[in-house]
């Protein structure tokens, strides 16, 4: 036997080491791809429609739809192998919930089973089984992958706009940054809110295994169980409410983005310091950026979001033992489905 990994990304790591290689692999030869689009729109324009030049926009416009393409297939690449992580990741959780609860089961809690007393919680073993293992593997395929995309995206498509042109870069980066510091806020009270609302759900499992079906037939909803339904309404629309005025604040700073980069380009484009190939690839530029923000937000959301639902799931552990052995996986491919 060995011990549960104290942390998400290690127990994750533990199960998919080598397909994480693969994904980061995948990721860092996707991201020197990031910038070449802009780069080709801006000669495009500069070079090819203003020397009307149609060989060198036929050509250049080759290895632009090149480019795409071979970042449309790494990405799909990506995304099979943390779908694959994923699956992985929900088969093992399951089967570490049921060793870790029932397989080595305390010696006074198999005696205290053994005089008719009720040791395991059901409905929250229910809840562990389904929905909260769930999450924590929709989390593992982009764990490490998703923050390294976003984050390195970000820092190839900002380092060419500040090679182009650094003020203006200056000026966009100065729009996004306040997100940097308000996600987090955010995030923390959400945070707080999702734990609440996975123990009051565990509960309303545990209310429903706990009631004889016969002691609820034809009958009206007992108030323990209407009191943590209206709870759980509650706690989600708290929830829902602090997560839709993030996102408001957050698109509205990253729409003020290219108004900057157009407002201020083009001032210098109106008085001969700049090409308009340079705002164009500079607004194409921001548009690459928004994306991997909200993209790097949801994942800072899912980081924490996820280390807290494993530090629920190992606070349920009588003991945090873990099998000695990796779990076999079933054919995941070609398996017949009933």
């Amino acid at each position: 036997m060995r011990a549960m990994p104290a942390s998400v990304y290690r127990y994750i790591f533990r199960y998919s080491k080598a397909r994480q290689a693969v994904v980061i692999a995948l990721t860092l030869m996707l991201l020197p791809l990031a910038p070449i689009p802009l780069e080709l729109q801006r000669r495009m324009l500069d070079d090819a429609v203003a020397n009307k030049d149609l060989d060198l926009l036929v050509w250049l416009g080759s290895l632009y739809v090149g480019a795409l393409v071979l970042s449309a297939g790494l990405k799909l690449a990506m995304r099979v192998q943390r779908e694959l992580i994923s699956a992985k990741i929900v088969h093992t959780l399951r089967r570490s919930v049921f060793y870790c609860i029932y397989t080595i089961t305390p010696p006074a809690k198999i005696k205290a089973s053994a005089a008719g007393e009720d040791v395991v919680d059901e409905g929250a073993v229910v809840s562990m089984l389904s929905s909260e293992v769930e999450k924590l593997g929709g989390f593992a395929g982009a764990a490490i992958s998703g923050p390294l995309l976003q984050i390195g995206t970000l820092i190839t498509v900002l380092g060419y706009m500040f090679y182009i042109e650094p003020l203006v870069a200056t000026i966009a980066l100065a729009l996004y940054s306040p997100q940097f510091i308000i996600v987090p806020i955010f995030q923390a009270r959400m945070n707080q809110l999702a734990a609440k609302k996975a123990l009051k759900t565990r509960a309303l499992g545990n209310f429903i295994v706990d009631n004889a079906e016969v002691e609820l037939l034809q009958q009206e909803p007992p108030v323990a169980f209407t009191t943590l339904t209206d709870t759980i309404l509650q706690i989600r629309t708290k929830f829902l409410m602090t997560k839709n005025v993030m996102k408001t604040i957050n698109n509205l700073l990253i729409a003020l983005g290219p108004f900057g980069v157009i407002a201020y380009g083009g001032y210098l484009a109106i008085n001969d310091q700049i090409e308009v190939g340079v705002i164009l690839a500079f607004v194409s530029g921001l548009e690459r950026l928004g994306g991997p923000i909200r993209e790097l937000i949801g994942s800072y959301s899912a980081i924490t979001d996820a280390r807290m639902r494993y530090g629920i799931l190992l606070s349920s552990f009588p003991s945090h033992i873990d099998a000695d052995d990796p779990v076999p996986l079933p054919p995941m491919i070609g398996a017949q489905l009933d």
